[in-house]
């Protein structure tokens, strides 16, 4: 399944620019802003993504090879997509908004389970061994933590070791065309890990002279950023495709961005909803 981008011919007619923040505050850690385990909203139930309408591809599960970097299916992998069910809804309201642009969020991973976790873990380490053939389970440890959190100290009891994909409360999402399907193209791939991922990267190429007000990258990137934020969803602005509401990655990012936040998150580690009969196989 090759991946094609194609380029909108126009821009957008919205208002929106991405703000751009300092990255350094976006780098402290998220672990110790505590839950709120009294609100409604802390045991709330997970949906399918797919029964509200939302497009879902399981990056993570693909199994013909196109799912770059990985090129395989991750061990612990779902076809399946599931959110908490307010997020899930406002996610839906989202991609009501979008198209009126011919665009449509693709979500390419929702809740992930602690197994998922492990088995990107263990990628990411030995792509490290294989790019440090000495290094030490210290210089791995490092090398894999710069990708997603180390499952290997997950304590169910304890919210400083939540993987965040594990709340039901986060995605990772790219555009899409609504009537030809293609992917819109963000300016760099889904999970490439470098400066361009960054999301106010194509606003600060503009502020620069290098891009023209038009290109279709910087906009494609506010659309999607306009469209999640009418719903007080938040991005993680290292990663343009990384978004969230209601867990501690969204306090943090309220407060480095916006200057304003909640003391608490409200949404924690979840169990893994059982596999549906036909992926018991899997």
């Amino acid at each position: 399944m090759a991946t094609k981008f194609e380029a909108l011919p126009i821009m957008y007619d919205i208002d929106y620019r991405i703000p751009q923040v300092d990255l350094a505050e976006i780098r402290k850690p998220h672990y110790q802003i505590p839950l709120d385990r009294s609100s409604r909203l802390f045991a709330e139930e997970m949906v399918d993504v797919r029964d509200y309408g939302l497009g879902f591809l399981s990056w993570h599960a693909i199994d013909d090879g196109s799912n770059a970097p990985y090129g395989k299916p991750i061990a612990g992998s779902r076809t399946d997509g599931w959110l908490r069910r307010t997020f899930a809804e406002k996610l839906a309201r989202a991609d009501r908004l979008l198209a009126a642009y011919d665009a449509q969020l693709l979500i390419l991973d929702a809740y992930r389970s602690i197994e998922c976790q492990h088995g990107l873990w263990g990628y990411f380490w030995e792509l490290g061994r294989q790019a440090n053939p000495g290094a030490s389970d210290e210089e791995l440890r490092q090398f894999a933590s710069g990708y997603l959190r180390d499952p290997r100290t997950f304590d169910r009891n304890d919210a400083r070791t939540f993987p965040i994909h594990s709340t039901g409360a986060s995605i990772d999402v790219v555009l899409r065309s609504r009537s030809q399907g293609h992917w819109l193209d963000m300016g760099s791939r889904f999970d490439e890990y470098t400066e361009v991922s960054v999301t106010d990267y194509f606003e600060r190429q503009l502020l620069q002279g290098a891009i023209s007000n038009d290109d279709h990258r910087l906009w494609n990137r506010r659309l999607l950023h306009w469209a999640l934020a009418s719903e007080d969803v938040t991005n993680d602005p290292l990663l343009y495709w990384h978004h969230d509401w209601g867990n501690q990655i969204w306090i943090k990012v309220k407060r480095a961005v916006y200057g304003d936040a909640l003391e608490t998150a409200w949404y924690g580690y979840v169990d893994a909803p059982p596999r549906p009969p036909a992926t018991l196989s899997d």
